[in-house]
This record gives C-alpha cells, sequence and structure tokens, in this order.
C-alpha cells in the first residue's frame, strides 16, 4: 500500500473467479455463529463474502485507509486461484469532505455480487425488455422505419432488429433514469423527431 495517502478517499472492490461459488470447499468454511443466517446455499455464500470483505475492510481501517464504497465480486479472472484486489481514488466525493466521511455517521456503501456475470446478464436482460416495449410503443407512433432511421441518425434501413439496436445504444438510460435523466432523453427524442417530422411533412407540401 505505498502508494495509498491516508488523506485522500478510496474505492475497494476485490474480485475471485466466479467458478469458486460451486467449489465444495465453500461448505467446509466455518463462519462466526452471528453471521450465520439460513442454511440455503445462497445466503451462505452471501455471509461468507461478508465476512470476507469484513476482514478486508479491517486491515484498510488498521492501516488508516478511508474507504466508504467497497465491493466484492465473483467474475472472470485468469485463474480460479487469483483474487483480484483494486483499490482506486474516490474522485465522486470532494477530497475536501475528507473529515467529514471519516464521520461514523456518514453513509458507507458495502456491495456484495457473488456472481457479476448473472448480475449483469440479468440487467441487460431487464433493460432489453422496457426498452423494447419503450421502441414499440415509438414505433407505433411513427410508423416509419425510414423515418426512425433519420431520428436515430443512422443509414436509412427496413431491418427494425437494426433499428432496435441503434435506439438501445442512444436510449439505454431511459431504462432506469433519474427523472432529470429520463426528461433529458425524451426531449432529446422529441426534438429530433419533429425535426425529421417537419422535413418530410415540407416534402410532401
Amino acid at each position: 500500500m505505498a502508494d495509498v495517502s491516508k488523506e485522500k478517499i478510496y474505492r475497494f472492490v476485490v474480485s475471485f473467479h466466479v467458478n469458486l461459488l460451486n467449489d465444495p470447499r465453500f461448505e467446509k468454511i466455518e463462519l462466526p455463529q452471528d453471521k450465520v443466517r439460513k442454511n440455503t446455499k445462497n445466503d451462505r455464500i452471501n455471509d461468507l463474502l461478508g465476512v470476507q470483505l469484513s476482514r478486508l475492510e479491517q486491515v484498510l481501517s488498521e492501516q488508516g485507509i478511508v474507504v466508504y464504497n467497497r465491493t466484492i465480486q465473483g467474475t472472470y479472472l485468469d485463474a480460479e486461484n487469483i483474487i483480484e484486489i483494486k483499490i482506486t481514488e474516490d474522485n465522486i466525493t470532494e477530497q475536501s469532505d475528507l473529515n467529514e466521511r471519516k464521520s461514523k455517521s456518514k453513509l458507507k456503501v458495502r456491495s456484495i455480487v457473488p456472481s457479476l456475470p448473472f448480475t449483469q446478464e440479468t440487467v441487460s436482460r431487464l433493460a432489453s425488455e422496457s426498452l423494447s416495449k419503450l421502441f414499440v410503443d415509438l414505433m407505433g407512433v411513427i410508423r416509419n422505419k425510414k423515418i426512425m432511421s433519420e431520428i436515430l441518425g443512422i443509414e436509412p434501413t427496413e431491418d427494425e432488429n437494426e433499428l432496435f439496436k441503434s435506439f438501445f445504444v442512444q436510449y439505454y438510460d431511459l431504462w432506469l433514469p433519474t427523472d432529470e435523466r429520463r426528461k433529458e432523453l425524451l426531449n432529446k427524442f422529441q426534438e429530433k423527431s419533429i425535426l425529421v417530422l417537419n422535413r418530410y411533412s415540407n416534402k410532401h407540401n
């Protein structure tokens, strides 16, 4: 930790190979009784990862390292016997806020993600389903793939899959937006739609 400063705030992520979730050694690890909730496999995995994360947090705390955003996650690494630890500077919060963040009352963010690939796949599926419904609704209003192509700023196409791919990339944030972001993206689509529709209207007048 030679490059880590006690005067800065950090994010901490520890990653292990996701295949270890099916390793029988998981069942043999003893957990403190106060950390055990239920006997289901998923609960045990979450309890175990929580304990491991707490131990790593303790090491950082003993070194005087300020970390208020920490994660333990299962992902695909080069080998199953690798543990990857990343400590990066937290630039979201102003460093001048360091003293406040050292306060015990400051909210800490703690994430336990047993399988990052599964989580990402689930999020992607939910986003796709949500945006697909919105896209279908918008196509029901536009009713012209060439016009939709222009609204999306792509080469004219009759391929609805290509149109959806472009819509998905440009308006991905609409699936779970803040009110401000939703308004921003819908206004963007509306403005482009009006511009293109007016152009088509003028051509036929």
